[in-house]
């Protein structure tokens, strides 16, 4: 009776053992292994594609693709998003693959600080993804020629990975509305109730909570391993037009063909930037 008036008079909560229960059970067990499954086969899909390479010699012009601020902006939600997809990673599985290696000593250390890191990065890469959604919204508003990208899977599983598209693509588009928008509304929502336990939350609605969170991350982080996969190793040149901000127009052409053809027509600045020489 001494606790706060939402758990008043609740002395056993008994949905706790059923949430542990789900934890250590359902949860663990499939997100586990459904993100072995996502790597290996991003292992599998780079051992039968390879690099997707250029198809014509560069030309030495290059367009600007990202500005500074857009590159900051992604840089520091990708940052983000690393640290609390690995802290949860070591919240969520470590006890069955770290504390067998690590004893309990030192993995208590390394759960508390992934914890406490967690529940301060989370605000942060909230306020990112808003960042993200003002800065490339405009680039991603769907439009016909993205259906036809995504019923020939951009040419990826052809051998032909030019499809045309506009500056994002129509897997990019997907991932910007199905990841960065909906399953970042879903994280931050329920993490946010997870976070600030103050606001009257019930220990069963923050375990409803951490049910949604923990689905809505691990797909989250499935996601994320294929784009990372596509915009370093995954296709030539992609990696350092996210460093640089420039790509060459053999690369926009190839892989970008309408934007690319706006920007020869005119209708897109080639260079958006002061940058002088480029």
């Amino acid at each position: 009776t001494n606790l706060p008036a939402n758990e008043g008079g609740v002395l056993i909560q008994s949905a706790g053992e059923d949430w542990r229960q789900l934890r250590n059970g359902p949860i663990t067990r499939y997100g586990g292994w459904g993100l072995v499954a996502v790597l290996l086969s991003i292992a599998a899909f780079y051992l039968y594609r390879g690099q997707i390479r250029l198809s014509g010699p560069p030309t030495g012009r290059m367009i600007e693709r990202f500005t500074v601020v857009e590159r900051a902006v992604h840089w520091l939600n990708g940052a983000c998003f690393v640290v609390l997809g690995l802290t949860g990673i070591v919240m969520l599985f470590g006890k069955h693959l770290l504390l067998p290696i690590f004893g309990h000593t030192l993995f208590a250390l390394l759960a508390s600080m992934s914890k406490t890191g967690h529940n301060f990065i989370g605000p942060l890469f909230a306020a990112t993804l808003i960042a993200m959604f003002l800065t490339y919204v405009k680039d991603n508003l769907p439009r016909a020629y993205d259906l036809t990208w995504l019923a020939r899977g951009g040419g990826l599983f052809s051998g032909n990975a030019h499809t045309p598209s506009h500056r994002f693509n129509g897997g990019e588009k997907l991932l910007f509305w199905g990841g960065l928008v909906l399953l970042g509304i879903v994280v931050t929502v329920t993490g946010y109730i997870l976070d600030f336990a103050n606001y009257g939350q019930t220990r069963a609605q923050m375990q409803q909570a951490w049910t949604i969170h923990v689905i809505a991350a691990l797909l989250f982080i499935a996601l994320i391993a294929g784009h990372i996969y596509i915009g370093t190793i995954g296709t030539e040149g992609a990696l350092a037009a996210m460093k640089t901000g420039y790509v060459d127009e053999t690369w926009a052409k190839e892989h970008h063909e309408y934007w690319h053809d706006d920007v020869k027509a005119g209708k897109i600045a080639a260079q958006r930037s002061a940058r002088a020489g480029a």
